[in-house]
């Protein structure tokens, strides 16, 4: 069994396990002496030996100390052995305080510190600040937190001030709006609100002392509101057998909650409504077998969170990382399996729907499910996997929000008209992109850029190069140009969530031959930067122009002093600050050796001079997207480094297309 400091490194060599961590950082993480530290690494390392090299710490003169995983199931089961919550060990604070919120509010009871501790894999000092945090919240709603020997802290105050918390708290803002996005209530056309229901089922279980989390409340309104929709279809709801002296409390619960959403909507419930209802209460009740069933519940968390860690590696996506999902396909998942150990099974009004508009959630759904060993995905019907598909559509919706792209805003006008464009932008592109900034041309420079991910102007920057998109736009942010935005932005956050996404899928074939040219092309053993852009620029100038030389120089020198032109470390991609040729043209440079661009680049091979026309470049942004993809297409970065002419080049340039 590892001890408590030992799972705490274990969580934070977790947290990035591609990044070594010094023992001086997980020293002041830890609030412990380096040489402390280091007995616990040692330790750690010992007990991760016996599980026969599945698992290890990893560490690096220089660099530190990382967490190697080579079997993904002999990590769960560490993590299960030691009853490590695997969905809290990469939580952040906004989930630390949801957890210890939920233990304080709901489960109703003293906690100790030292099993806080335990449970978030954080130091006391970490804690007690989040502690400090939760106070101020409770604050507001005059309740305090009162701590007591071996009682552990508590939050002392009126039930009626409790009450308002949590639905402030847990049932207000992103409850609501995810509950909405998932279970869409134009499509329900329910006679009562998600709100109404929330509150009917808060007032009735705390009022018989039931412990429910907010998941479980969350997961019983959705199947409430389902059930009315049921009703409404006129599907059949099989019966479903529970003992009524042993759950006692929960059937009476069950009742009174169904009893006021009846008087408020005028639905008539079967009477088997009230033990389905019951069976979402008993789920975390206080009369189960806390063994066995803490058990059972341990056991699925840990294939959970390594079904998610899965598909995370497949989509890309972050699943696992994401405590709403897995605590509220938790709570969903134990009511499915005492379900199915009873032979029941729900119809989904919502089925439909879900595949004819989600079918990719649909299908990750089932691809997480088969990765479950306690859960047999053949049982489930596609009802019951739409079911559990509202989670993940849910989740997909929390992660395209959380990774809007963000834009930096360029205007060449007044005040006013700035303010009246950021006003239309937000109105109507809020819910597609960040706007991070608001500048003029000339207060464009590396800073600015720093994490931008597109830029909307109202200048024509065609000209210039960046390794983002640029879209142009007007100052009173016309109808089309909003619908040209939104279907651009979609594109961007997918390749943003994903980072796998190509696009302009065979226009450099299109395109190629207007810009490159073997005159433009050259292959170098060693160089500098001076002498290679001299060079470059020389093989551009067709009309053999004196002045044209540098003239091109000073323009290029201009724009690179407004942000970078190296695109990676290998790959520069140099342009004059306005076009100045009659015709576009790219000269091409390789330098096998490299060569030294500035203080930080010290190895660029490849170098794009591109020079765009004063009277029209159709094609450019299909042309420069290209040399962004090759950023992530290392492979073929290799090959055209090592290319031995203009033919060779062309072929691997062209070939992106087919990568995209």
């Amino acid at each position: 069994m590892l001890h408590q400091k030992e799972k705490m490194i274990l969580n934070y060599l977790s947290q990035d396990s591609s990044q070594y961590i010094t023992s001086r950082e997980l020293a002041e993480k830890m609030s412990c002496s380096d040489r402390t530290v280091r007995t616990y690494l040692k330790n750690l390392s010992q007990e991760l030996t016996k599980l026969g090299g599945g698992v290890a710490i990893e560490s690096k003169q220089g660099f530190g100390y990382r967490l190697s995983i080579q079997d993904d199931k002999l990590y769960q089961q560490l993590l299960s052995e030691n009853h490590i919550q695997n969905s809290m060990v990469n939580a952040d604070i906004t989930d630390r305080h949801h957890f210890i919120l939920n233990k304080l509010m709901f489960e109703q009871e003293g906690l100790l510190f030292e099993d806080l501790m335990d449970q978030l894999f954080v130091s006391r000092s970490t804690l007690s600040a989040d502690f400090k945090k939760i106070r101020q919240l409770l604050e507001k709603y005059h309740l305090t937190i009162e701590s007591r020997a071996n009682k552990g802290v508590y939050v002392v105050g009126s039930e009626q001030d409790k009450r308002h918390f949590i639905m402030d708290y847990f049932f207000s803002g992103q409850f609501m709006k995810n509950i909405h996005q998932y279970v869409r209530q134009d499509v329900l056309k329910l006679p009562i609100n998600f709100e109404e229901l929330t509150m009917v089922i808060l007032d009735e279980s705390r009022s018989q002392g039931l412990k429910l989390s907010d998941f479980v409340i969350q997961n019983l309104v959705v199947h409430i509101a389902l059930a009315i929709k049921r009703l409404q279809s006129g599907f059949h709801i099989s019966a479903i057998d529970l003992d009524a002296v042993r759950y006692e409390k929960e059937i009476l619960v069950a009742r009174s909650i169904l009893q006021r959403i009846r008087l408020a909507t005028q639905v008539d419930f079967p009477s088997s409504e009230v033990n389905y209802i019951a069976l979402h209460l008993i789920s975390k009740g206080e009369n189960r077998n806390r063994t066995t069933e803490g058990n059972i519940t341990s056991q699925l968390r840990q294939e959970l969170m390594g079904s998610l860690q899965r598909l995370d590696k497949e989509t890309g996506y972050h699943f696992s990382g994401d405590f709403t999902l897995s605590e509220g396909l938790l709570a969903h998942l134990e009511v499915l399996m005492e379900r199915l150990e009873n032979d029941v099974h729900l119809d989904n009004p919502l089925l439909d729907e879900i595949k004819a508009n989600y079918m990719d959630a649909f299908s990750l759904t089932r691809t997480m499910l088969s990765y479950l060993e306690v859960l047999q995905v053949e049982e489930l019907s596609e009802d019951e996997i739409a079911y559990i598909a509202l989670h993940i559509m849910a989740a997909l919706e929390r992660y395209k929000e959380e990774h809007k792209p963000n834009a930096l805003v360029i205007c060449a006008t007044g005040f006013g008209s700035a303010q009246m464009l950021r006003h239309r932008l937000q109105n109507e592109l809020s819910q597609y992109v960040n706007v991070a900034e608001m500048v003029g041309y000339y207060d464009i420079n590396d800073e600015k850029l720093s994490g931008v991910d597109c830029i909307i102007s109202t200048i024509d920057l065609s000209n210039l190069v960046f390794t983002i998109p640029v879209y142009k736009v007007s100052v009173f942010l016309k109808e089309d140009e909003v619908l040209y935005i939104k279907k651009e932005l979609s594109k961007l956050t997918a390749k943003k969530t994903k980072q796998h996404l190509r696009s302009s899928k065979g226009k450099l074939t299109d395109f190629f031959d207007d810009y490159f040219s073997k005159n433009y092309f050259t292959i170098l053993e060693e160089t500098d930067k001076d002498a290679v852009l001299r060079h470059m620029v020389s093989l551009l100038n067709d009309e053999d122009d004196d002045q044209y030389e540098q003239e091109m120089l000073d323009l290029m020198n201009q724009r690179s002093k407004m942000s970078t032109v190296v695109f990676d470390e290998t790959i520069a991609v140099p342009h004059p600050i306005k076009a100045l040729d009659k015709n576009h043209k790219i000269a091409v440079a390789i330098v096998k050796n490299g060569l030294v661009w500035d203080d930080y680049f010290t190895k660029i091979q490849l170098v794009f001079l591109i020079s765009s026309s004063i009277y029209g470049n159709e094609g450019l942004a299909d042309i420069t997207k290209g040399i962004v993809d090759l950023v992530d297409l290392p492979d073929i970065k290799e090959k055209m480094i090592a290319c031995q002419d203009f033919e060779e080049f062309k072929t691997l340039f062209l070939s992106l297309d087919q990568d995209k």
